[in-house]
């Protein structure tokens, strides 16, 4: 873990995503690399979160059940309180006309490599 100052605050991430065996991986690698995570099955979970806690970056699936990452970013960027956290949202396949990719920060494919993912976690809570 990496060392922090006695003042710092560790950035907290919120992770949406409903395959529970890749949301406790995720969750696992994001601890391991200093970052406090908080994780929900689908957007609904994630809205309820939301009124505990405002995260420093939002990390949420696309296909959910119940509410999806689309509905999930519409609600957090209609919202003046959570309008400002960066949201990055994977999938395994995005459609081409996807109408949320305005309102997000990231869009990347699941899959992709592991470093990869945790520069762009590490750049977008730095832009955040």
């Amino acid at each position: 873990m990496p060392e922090r100052d006695a003042g710092a605050q560790t950035p907290l991430v919120l992770l949406v995503e409903d395959e529970r065996a890749l949301r406790k991986v995720m969750e696992l690698v994001l601890q391991g690399e200093g970052y406090d995570a908080m994780t929900a099955n689908n957007g609904r979970e994630a809205l309820a979160l939301l009124e505990q806690a405002r995260p420093n970056l939002i990390i949420s699936d696309y296909v959910m059940p119940e509410m999806d990452g689309g509905e999930l970013v519409r609600r957090v960027r209609a919202d003046d309180r959570l309008a400002g956290i960066p949201i990055l949202l994977m999938s395994s396949g995005f459609p081409e006309d996807l109408p949320e990719r305005d309102l997000v920060d990231l869009c990347m494919e699941k899959g992709g490599k592991l470093d990869v993912l945790l520069d762009a976690v590490a750049s977008l809570i730095a832009k955040g």
